[in-house]
């Protein structure tokens, strides 16, 4: 699949149940489309940082979004 891009204000919905390996997902909103962090990614451990932020955000899209990187625009 293509990488996309979306920019917008980003929303964090929900923290969801942490993976096997113990690391945190979260469900986020940016323009009213849901995304979700990828299981073990890292951005799950800063995905918080950019709440309520505009970014530009990298996803990827399976049977779910799902986001791959987060930039802040300034």
């Amino acid at each position: 699949m293509k990488n996309q891009e979306i920019i917008g204000v980003l929303n964090v919905v929900r923290r969801l149940p942490l993976s096997r390996m113990g690391n945190p997902k979260y469900m986020v909103a940016i323009n009213n489309e849901i995304f979700e962090t990828k299981t073990n990614a890292s951005l799950g451990y800063s995905i918080t940082n950019y709440d309520n932020k505009k970014v530009i955000a990298t996803y990827q899209e399976k049977d779910k979004l799902y986001l791959l990187d987060v930039k802040k625009l300034y």
